[in-house]
């Protein structure tokens, strides 16, 4: 499927899963933003590109978006929805092209290669997945970020750890349909995000046991509670991207 394609049915989804969570913004826009890990929590080996702190644009070593000879994804997958985890397919396609209109941010790695990306301002996700060869609509599931908006600053994690579960942002593991208010779940995702972001260990284990705990699946739930218990900011920060 050609990137245009791509990009035109990834709008329709996104618009989609907007709509699900409109009530629950208001919840969260006062936190400025979608909280990410910053990027001092990732041992990381090896740093490129960061943003060119000059008000000039950067020089792109790549003057078209074209598509990538291959694109790698994050998929979800598991038996049924107690036991989704993420899986970087086609990983040696997960490439750095150089920075780009859109997408001028730093890239972090580690001993498996290219780890995550750090927002820098006016990037957009289309921009930055063209950038890195990845498959569009892939990065905004799995590190819950809402509709197609991303914060400067924010860490967008592009190699998860498969043995760590993946958390539902918009729906509770025990959701009754046309039942369940997920309000409350939806803003505490966020709460949660922003309180990892800054290594905020009190606020995330109040969070956690206020509207959290119990309503993921309960693989995710001895992740996370063994996690706040131990202060592993690793897992917390893919469990809360």
């Amino acid at each position: 499927m050609s990137r245009a394609a791509k990009v035109a049915t990834g709008v329709v989804a996104a618009a989609i899963v907007a709509g699900l969570v409109v009530l629950a913004y208001p919840a969260f826009a006062a936190l400025g933003g979608i909280g990410y890990p910053a990027a001092s929590a990732v041992t990381a080996t090896h740093r490129t590109l960061a943003p060119d702190p000059s008000p000039s644009p950067s020089q792109s070593t790549d003057s078209g978006s074209g598509d990538c000879l291959a694109e790698a994804s994050i998929s979800l997958s598991g038996q049924d929805k107690a036991d989704m985890v993420p899986t970087l397919v086609k990983a040696d396609a997960l490439t750095d092209r150089g920075t780009r209109p859109g997408a001028r941010g730093e890239v972090i790695s580690n001993a498996q290669g290219i780890y995550s990306y750090i927002v820098a301002p006016n990037d957009n996700l289309i921009s930055i997945e063209q950038r890195l060869c990845i498959e569009y609509g892939s990065v905004r599931v799995f590190d819950h970020v809402l509709g197609v908006a991303i914060q400067p600053g924010a860490q967008l994690i592009l190699r998860p750890d498969p043995t760590i579960p993946w958390i539902d942002p918009y729906t509770p593991f025990d959701a009754i349909p046309n039942v369940t208010n997920t309000v409350d779940y939806n803003s505490t995702i966020y709460e949660m995000g922003a309180a990892v972001r800054t290594h905020d260990l009190d606020t995330a284990r109040a969070l956690w046991a206020r509207s959290l705990s119990g309503h993921v699946s309960p693989a995710a739930q001895a992740a996370a509670t063994a996690a706040l218990d131990a202060s592993d900011w690793a897992t917390l920060d893919q469990l809360f991207p």
